[in-house]
């Protein structure tokens, strides 16, 4: 790894209820805390997993992807000196010390070096208590099975794996059945106006056996922690859960508002709530709530910036290290509108009387379409749709370059949007935390010159 210190920032948020973020998710991380002093099982778990049934088992989960977050966030102590190293680079040093490749990603990293540090205590939020049980899934991500069954090794405590089905993935849109293609042409469809969506639904073999996960998965968490399952519960949390998409598939309308009324450094931190907290009135409140400030900023014209010039789409995930990057561009009059991996799609409608069967369908429907390896079609497919929408006329993307489902589909997506449809785009590479991946100056210069380029152009989707 280069030695260098990185000048960092957060990002500016516009939106009120984006601040709201921040202390809910110090709460969260004290009240995990209090309620590990008082006898509450923990688990550690990852973002793809249906926190629905965390919420139904009473059980309280903590993350160790969000607290990678944290660590790529804050200082030892909370300093702000720029000399001393953001805590994800000295817990990365510590499991790089033990074995773990640099080229690991960087959550991984950071939360196994947490984990060896020897105090879970002397880290941000207090750091994650020791867990009872960890939970992952094999969705999406490379690693996260190995990773969280060796945290569960390291603590000595039960790990269950909560396995989905990827037979499925193939780049076939629901209008061609029966028809075996690696890629198809669609864009003078999109061109016309008209969605292309590449996704299969699941097949009933599938649905089955992911149906089988979860029963098994909540016969699990009976058996660690003595809580057994109501239905009742399970369907008070999932309906609740079904409502919030509902606000969040409004919030994402009103975003394409012109001038944009929310960007990504809202959007980005607005994910919080949804993607960790789901099934709970707080979170549906906190996203109607959202809504409603939308509505009120659309109505009155209100964007992000008072002179828009161009609209950008970033894809990826982030750099969580300098979040001051998605301001970047304001100054040229660029905003960041929209950042699909985030955001969600329809979930399938209630069955109350089979709510782990409308589950199954729900993250086989949900479980990688936008960064699969598999699903390369569809992930090209929801961006160029994405960009048509939101009236961008650039994307960035997020070379993730410790993280391979992320950084597969770009190098086509950026073609297709160029070659088809005049759209450019820029790199930015790095890891999300390991701020010593980062090249500051390479980054802005290319950043400078893409603004430059952007401001010279017409814009393509008006």
């Amino acid at each position: 790894m280069e030695e260098k210190k990185v000048k960092t920032a957060p990002s500016v948020k516009v939106t009120q209820t984006a601040r709201e973020v921040w202390p809910m998710v110090k709460a969260d991380y004290a009240l995990g805390h209090e309620l590990k002093a008082e006898g509450k099982p923990i688990v550690w778990s990852c973002a793809m997993f249906p926190k629905e049934i965390y919420q139904a088992m009473d059980v309280y989960p903590y993350f160790p992807e969000h607290y990678g977050v944290i660590t790529g966030m804050f200082r030892r102590g909370g300093s702000k000196d720029e000399s001393i190293e953001k805590e994800a680079v000295r817990f990365c040093r510590i499991a790089e010390s033990a074995g773990f490749g640099s080229y690991l990603c960087g959550y991984a990293r950071s939360t196994i070096g947490h984990s060896l540090s020897g105090d879970l205590t002397d880290a941000p939020l207090g750091g994650m208590p020791k867990p009872d049980f960890i939970i992952s899934t094999s969705c999406v991500c490379d690693i996260r099975g190995k990773w969280l069954r060796y945290l569960a090794q390291l603590h000595e405590v039960p790990f269950f794996l909560l396995d989905l089905p990827n037979e499925r993935n193939c780049d076939l849109p629901l209008t061609t059945p029966g028809l075996r293609s690696a890629f198809l042409p669609y864009f003078e469809r999109i061109k016309r106006g008209e969605r292309d969506i590449f996704f299969s639904p699941p097949a009933d073999h599938e649905i089955n056996y992911m149906q089988s996960q979860i029963e098994d998965c909540f016969q699990f968490i009976e058996d660690v922690t003595g809580h057994k399952y109501d239905q009742e519960r399970f369907n008070e949390v999932m309906d609740l859960s079904y409502r919030t998409n509902e606000l969040r598939l409004e919030i994402m309308e009103l975003r394409k508002a012109v001038p944009a009324p929310m960007g990504t450094p809202d959007g980005l931190t607005c994910m919080y709530p949804g993607t960790y907290n789901c099934g709970t009135q707080r979170t549906y409140d906190f996203y109607k709530r959202l809504r409603d400030e939308l509505r009120e900023r659309v109505d009155n014209g209100l964007g992000i910036i008072p002179d828009e010039k161009f609209r950008l789409l970033w894809f990826g995930l982030a750099p969580w290290f300098n979040m001051s990057l998605f301001n970047y561009f304001e100054k040229y009059g660029g905003v960041f509108v929209y950042e699909p991996i985030y955001n969600m799609v329809p979930f399938p409608p209630r069955t109350p009387e089979n709510p782990m069967r409308e589950l199954a369908i729900r993250q086989l429907q949900q479980s990688g379409g936008m960064i699969s390896p598999g699903q390369i079609g569809q992930a090209v497919s929801n961006v160029v749709n994405a960009v048509r929408e939101y009236k961008c006329s650039g994307l960035v993307t997020f070379n993730l370059i410790t993280c391979r489902p992320v950084v597969y589909p770009t190098v086509e997506m950026s073609r297709i949007l160029d070659e088809e449809f005049g759209i450019p785009s820029v790199p930015i590479e790095c890891d999300l935390v390991d701020e010593r991946t980062y090249s500051e100056a390479q980054t802005l210069a290319r950043f400078d010159a893409f603004a430059e380029r952007l401001l010279k152009m017409e814009p393509i989707f008006v």
